[in-house]
């Protein structure tokens, strides 16, 4: 998540050299092709390009709607696993036996630390690369990829040394890890009722908890597995890029600031060239730039700088839960990488 003042003219400028570059020397050729040649397509294209321009416009932005909806409702999800984390802490925190007494620490501990292992075994399943996923980018909107796979949830072996010795065994060969690990917290929760350590209520309660982490978890692996519509993405990518192919053809309608001078035509051509092509560059670049928004916000588990920042929220919720119940040592907060929380 890039966060205020994370972007400027310049990053965003910066990504998308190559695309300026191109579109400059395609008016250039457009602006010589005119100046030879009789086309009327090329001489008075500005009423099609018009009309294209706005059905582009439209539906940019029904997709931008969309892929910034499904980024909202990422973040909701895990705001409402922020709460339910906490809830959780808190619960355990005040757990007692049947005679009022509070629960043995050494069981308050094992069930905190489960959560705080199936919290980073959510957010690296969630991490991985998915083969519905977009690729990511090499360069977005100035920020470069991070390269600490560890630190974002990516490293195979990340989740590892948050999980209890004894519960990594029976996580090996699981193909859902974290489904896996609230069942052994359900498990566990119900050999204390079994053996009367907590009452029915208490049983009844806990696994309340554990079902709302459970409908978290399942809200994010809908999100995560299901790619945004094709159709519209691709769809809403070809024509932004056949409008911006079009676009330059409508900057050479009956007009030139050399008409009346007697100037070589390579001349004229380099005059409005240097006049008419930044306009038309901008205005390219605008489009372009509002189709990679809409693409940034597809995909909000994939990593990216632009995702939902998962990882943080995770380090947010150990901190939360190591001081609220003074097991183990809170760790410090994660810190922006280039001003994006990942």
């Amino acid at each position: 998540m890039i966060l205020h003042n994370g972007i400027t003219i310049r990053q965003m400028a910066k990504g998308s050299v190559g695309f300026i570059c191109i579109v400059l020397v395609w008016i250039f050729l457009l602006e010589l092709l005119d100046a030879l040649t009789q086309i009327d397509l090329i001489s008075g294209s500005s009423p099609p390009v018009t009309v294209l321009g706005l059905a582009v416009a439209f539906f940019l932005g029904f997709k931008n709607t969309s892929a910034y909806g499904r980024w909202v409702e990422a973040r909701k999800i895990w705001g409402d696993l922020v709460n339910a984390s906490r809830d959780w802490g808190n619960t355990i925190s005040n757990l007692v036996q049947t005679d009022g007494t509070p629960i043995d620490a050494e069981i308050r501990r094992e069930l905190l630390e489960r959560h705080v292992a199936w919290l980073n075994l959510l957010a690296f399943q969630l991490r991985q690369p998915s083969a519905t996923g977009r690729t990511r980018r090499p360069w977005m909107f100035g920020h470069k990829p991070v390269a600490d796979k560890a630190a974002l949830h990516q490293d195979p072996d990340c989740w590892r040394s948050s999980q209890l010795a004894a519960d990594l065994p029976r996580l090996e060969g699981k193909s859902n890890r974290a489904t896996y690990l609230l069942y052994l917290q359900g498990e566990r929760i119900s050999t204390l009722a079994q053996s009367g350590k907590i009452d029915s209520y208490w049983h009844v309660a806990l696994m309340n908890r554990l079902a709302r982490l459970a409908d978290d978890q399942g809200q994010s692996e809908r999100i995560k597995n299901t790619p945004f519509p094709r159709q519209v993405a691709e769809v809403g990518r070809i024509f932004s890029y056949v409008f911006i192919f079009l676009l330059p053809l409508a900057f050479n309608d009956e007009r030139s600031i050399t008409i009346g001078l007697d100037l070589p035509v390579m001349q004229s051509v380099l005059l409005d060239w240097l006049v008419f092509a930044p306009v038309g560059a901008l205005v390219c670049w605008i489009f372009f730039v509002t189709e990679r928004v809409s693409a940034s916000m597809e995909d909000p588990f994939e990593g990216d700088v632009t995702d939902v920042p998962i990882s943080a929220i995770c380090r947010m919720i150990e901190i939360d839960l190591r001081q609220m119940t003074a097991f183990g040592t809170a760790p410090p907060p994660a810190k922006p990488i280039d001003r994006a929380l990942l």
